[in-house]
């Protein structure tokens, strides 16, 4: 047998996180796989995006693995968040892991967007902008940067996405239905979180059969 490709590889992982889970019917991740490539078929256009949930440990990590990996390969340029319970206080967390790699494109915006965005990059003086005035120049950021690449953004874990981000992030993919840009996002069963108003298509994951 021949060396796996990055994407079968990621979906191998898959199967083996997933099975790892408590025994029940399943089809060993190719459903979810292939819901998510629907997602990238028209890389030039976004979509409403997806949400899975399901029980801590059944492997919703490891399928955004393999979508961000099936992303690069047909051309788009991931960008993800992993949230975490210490910082669901730090305003700008989740939005700053993010999109930091897009910091130097801030450069070619107009002046008060960019000095909005470094703000929140800690790369200028100055207070933490409003969430609500900080989402326009996030918006311009990735609707400059999508003109040359598509774009993927991962969310992980969105329960412990601070405040700040995810007000940003709702408006943001409210917004991006026209723009060739995908929203991805993993959430565990039962979790509050601040996304459920924009109505997602959610995925529900369960484990695997042996």
């Amino acid at each position: 047998m021949g060396q796996l490709t990055a994407y079968e590889a990621a979906y191998e992982s898959v199967r083996t996180v997933r099975k790892s889970a408590v025994a029940s019917p399943g089809e060993g991740g190719a459903a979810e796989m292939d819901l998510m490539d629907s997602l990238f078929v028209r890389p030039d256009r976004g979509g409403p995006g997806l949400l899975l949930r399901g029980a801590p440990g059944v492997g919703k990590t490891a399928l955004l693995d393999a979508a961000a990996v099936r992303a690069a390969d047909v051309g788009m340029r991931v960008l993800r968040a992993s949230a975490v319970a210490f910082e669901v206080e730090m305003n700008f967390a989740a939005l700053h892991q993010m999109l930091y790699p897009l910091r130097h494109q801030a450069d070619r915006l107009a002046d008060h967007l960019r000095d909005t965005l470094h703000r929140i990059f800690g790369l200028a003086p100055g207070p933490w902008p409003d969430p609500l005035d900080a989402s326009t120049p996030v918006l311009a950021l990735l609707g400059e940067v999508s003109v040359k690449c598509p774009l993927l953004l991962i969310a992980d874990d969105v329960p412990w996405i601070d405040r700040a981000s995810a007000t940003v992030l709702g408006f943001v993919v409210r917004r991006i239905r026209e723009e060739p840009v995908v929203f991805l996002a993993a959430t565990r069963t039962g979790a509050n979180w601040l996304f459920h108003q924009l109505q997602l298509p959610v995925r529900e994951i369960g484990p695997l059969a042996a």
